[in-house]
């Protein structure tokens, strides 16, 4: 017997398609995108920011 009432079961994510490593390959996959995401982002308000400066530079001729 045991002394903690809950028992640790290992439950295939992927049905057993990587072995132990299911739950490492789902959040690995999980933290790529939000990676890739924060990137995009971030590449986005960098161009933003260079075309409200052109703006602001036209504006001040």
């Amino acid at each position: 017997m045991t002394s903690s009432p809950f028992t640790f079961t290992h439950i295939p994510l992927l049905h057993g398609a990587g072995g132990a490593y299911d739950e490492a390959i789902i959040f690995g996959g999980i933290a790529a995108l939000l990676i890739v995401l924060a990137f995009l982002s971030w590449k986005a308000s960098k161009g933003k920011e260079q075309r409200r400066k052109k703006r602001k530079a036209r504006r001040n001729r």
